[in-house]
């Protein structure tokens, strides 16, 4: 009997692609323009066509919503919290559906042709530097859709550092609930420059280096004697991706968001809404006096050198630890707007001018605001994950409060630093950030010195 078998020795079309895709320098290249083109069309061609069609629906329905409680005499208190405070709020949120959608669907499309385990491949010398192995990019490339199963997926990766470290990088990958509010800043102040959205996710990418560059230092890790340095994986051979099965995860995923948005995030909105428009004793107010100004006012003071020290703001930060899309309906709510509604240039406009008189925002401040919101702690539920895969309660405390400070550092010297470059001028706070910065950085010089003696957030591990 004839047995067929395979020769090693020859080389296929796929390893002569590999030895471009998959080379350590050519192939973050390669990475970085797949990207660009990937949230180029799902952030300016596609999902925005899609969006402006959800965006009439909603406001059509909304107006219908309107013409009814307006025929059964509704009063003013009822039709404010059904067409501002929850259809507004959740329009705003679900207005950015297909933009995420685009996105999910051409990502499973580099999944199924065998890209995304070349890029594994090729960031894995990179990890390696700061304790993550290659096959850390799987937790991470699921992070873009949601943070959760991502920090849960971490578990396969048997080297309990290695682990460890994947759980504690992972929630700075900008997943699908945080999209909104890159795509509502990047659409509303930088609405001729769309491919920030890319520079987003490769600033992503610098922070999570920052963040393991911290933690090895800070705990006195040492990665260089793990005992699986090498990554094993499979690099299957490229094909065609189906576009059946693209078209049913991106369908999953985007019913699990609008389930997400129509629970949660009414909920939320509904709560905003209330305690933006009364007082404690439930009297209808200006927001200036309301509920939700007096509670959040408090955090704003300790946003101010980072340019958006504004209660409404602060309130919508706030929000998104409960979810991270509710930052965006939150602002719908707060500050009255609602750019699911129309994605034309002049709700664009009246948008941005909403956002820079009341919310006082440069595009500057807009985009250390939008930082801010992506690398401070992920929503509670994902916070929980963490706690769980961790199994410690000060390694949890750890990671919230790396991810705060990472988050606040980044967005400072974003603001104070852009202020001084695009507008030749100093930021407000100018000499607290100063102040901040430097005790930043004396921080960290006199923990690093603790973890050399073994001290410090060295006895954690």
């Amino acid at each position: 009997m004839e047995k067929k078998g395979t020769d090693s020795s020859k080389v296929t079309r796929s390893d002569k692609i590999d030895r471009i895709v998959a080379n350590k320098y050519l192939g973050i290249l390669i990475f970085a323009i797949v990207m660009f083109v990937v949230f180029t069309i799902s952030q300016t061609w596609l999902g925005p066509i899609i969006s402006e069609v959800v965006g009439s629906w909603i406001g059509t329905f909304s107006g219908w919503v309107e013409t009814g409680l307006t025929n059964i005499g509704t009063g003013d208190f009822l039709t404010g919290l059904i067409l501002e405070g929850v259809i507004g709020g959740f329009g705003a949120v679900v207005g950015f559906l297909p933009l995420i959608m685009v996105l999910f669907f051409l990502l499973n499309l580099l999944e199924d042709s065998g890209y995304m385990a070349r890029v594994a491949l090729v960031m894995d010398r990179y990890f390696k530097k700061i304790g993550l192995a290659g096959k850390s990019i799987i937790p991470m490339y699921v992070g873009t859709a949601c943070s959760i199963p991502a920090i849960m997926s971490a578990r396969t990766i048997k080297n309990e550092k290695q682990r460890r470290m994947t759980v504690l990088l992972t929630p700075f990958v900008p997943c699908g609930a945080k999209l909104p509010v890159i795509a509502l800043f990047v659409t509303v102040f930088f609405t001729d420059a769309s491919y920030l959205t890319a520079i987003v996710y490769f600033m992503a990418i610098a922070v999570i280096f920052l963040a393991g560059y911290i933690i090895k230092t800070l705990t006195g890790a040492n990665f260089d004697e793990q005992e699986d340095t090498f990554l094993i994986v499979e690099l299957p051979e490229y094909k065609l991706p189906s576009i059946i099965r693209a078209l049913k995860v991106m369908l999953d995923r985007a019913w699990a968001f609008i389930k997400k948005a129509a629970t949660i995030i009414v909920l939320m909105n509904a709560i905003v809404w209330i305690t933006t428009n009364f007082n404690f004793s439930f009297q209808s107010v200006d927001p200036s006096d309301s509920i939700l100004r007096f509670i959040s006012q408090p955090v704003a003071w300790l946003l101010i050198p980072l340019g958006f020290g504004v209660w409404g703001l602060a309130a919508a930060a706030v929000a998104g630890f409960v979810a991270k899309e509710e930052v965006v309906g939150a602002l719908a709510v707060i500050f009255a707007f609602s750019i699911s509604d129309d994605l034309e240039v002049v709700g664009i406009e009246a948008t941005r001018q909403i956002l820079s008189t009341t919310g006082g925002l440069t595009a500057v401040a807009a985009f250390a605001y939008m930082a801010f919101n992506l690398f401070t702690p992920p929503c509670f539920a994902a916070i929980g994950a963490m706690n769980a895969e961790l199994g410690s309660k000060k390694w949890t405390w750890f990671a919230v409060g790396l991810q705060f400070g990472i988050g606040y550092f980044v967005a400072i010297i974003i603001y104070q630093l852009g202020t001084l470059i695009f507008y030749q001028e100093l930021g407000i706070g100018w000499f607290a950030s100063i102040f901040i910065i430097a005790a930043f950085v004396g921080g960290f010089i006199y923990m690093k010195n603790l973890a050399k003696k073994g001290e410090g957030l060295a006895k954690i591990g």
